[in-house]
């Protein structure tokens, strides 16, 4: 018998997330004998979710929430102790692993196609005991995004973290990283620092050319020190999906590497989005780790 847990964050999506929730399970019934929602009412209720399902024995886990929704789950599933197949509607700011996976950002279309759904395999990252499906930061900017409020992403969305971003280069210092890889060793003094696992990042889907969702690899982007003009250039590059790395930053494409600060400075990450750990940080890619429900391809036709 098969059975589901559909774990719903009732907050994200401006709080329109429990709207959809009888469409959801509707679908859901169609694929599963059994179907369980549970929401979430604090941090890492959806981490718990998720083991406990895998300790029930539950064939899917499914999440209606935001990328910290998103990232709960999935390091509730990477603790499990045999393969849970997933999925998810998004419903936050940058949804960046649903533009990655071509996932409908309109939760009704992305509800809509879930019967007809196939599964694909997508890699995950390990930062120290913590998981991550999209990129860690670390550096003036991030640490800036980590403190927009659930109140800010509701009224400015996107606009949010450029505002704290322009705000963050007041405070933008230099680090000298020491970097060990599986591709060598290096020390480099940067500004900014980011390890990125899919091509989206901050809702821009040209962020990182080339990268996929299962291609085994970080990609570890370390940026020189950045003035407001170089931010400038980096963001309209973006924006026009004509982005070249190699004016601003060096990009080695990783499967695990231990990075720590020389010095005495400290410095803290953001994890898809969310506060992560302090330096120094050990990180690893698990290939081709979790199955993800996606809609089914036009070549599939």
């Amino acid at each position: 018998m098969s059975s589901c847990l559909l774990i719903v964050n009732p907050s994200s999506g401006k709080e329109r997330a429990k709207e959809f929730v009888p469409g959801m399970k509707k679908q859901l019934e169609r694929l599963f004998d059994t179907v369980e929602v549970k929401e979430t009412q604090k941090a890492y209720d959806a981490t718990a979710f998720a083991k406990q399902a895998d300790e029930e024995g539950k064939t899917a886990v499914f999440c209606m929430g935001g990328d910290g929704t998103l990232n709960e789950t999935i390091n509730g599933l990477a603790q499990a102790h045999k393969p849970i197949n997933f999925g998810f509607i998004p419903f936050g700011t940058a949804n960046d692993l649903a533009r990655a996976l071509k996932i409908p950002l309109d939760p009704g279309k992305a509800i809509e196609l879930l019967p007809n759904a196939r599964m694909v395999n997508i890699d995950l990252g390990k930062i120290n005991d913590r998981y991550f499906i999209n990129i860690i930061a670390a550096g003036a900017l991030p640490k800036a995004c980590e403190e927009v409020s659930t109140e800010e992403k509701t009224r400015f969305g996107v606009l949010a973290y450029f505002i704290k971003g322009i705000k963050a280069h007041a405070d933008q210092r230099v680090y000298t990283f020491k970097i060990e890889s599986d591709v060598g060793d290096f020390t480099q003094e940067a500004s900014l620092l980011a390890a990125v696992l899919t091509n989206s990042i901050g809702s821009f889907e040209t962020a990182m050319p080339g990268a996929k969702v299962n291609d085994g690899k970080i990609h570890l982007v370390v940026f020189k020190n950045l003035n407001m003009l170089d931010t400038v250039k980096i963001a309209s590059q973006i924006i026009i999906g004509n982005i070249d790395y190699s004016k601003f930053a060096t990009v080695h494409d990783i499967q695990k590497a231990r990075i720590s600060i020389i010095g005495d400075e400290k410095l803290s990450t953001t994890v898809d989005g969310e506060k992560g750990p302090d330096f120094p940080l050990k990180l690893k890619v698990l290939p081709s780790f979790l199955k993800v429900y996606v809609p089914k391809a036009e070549d599939d036709e």
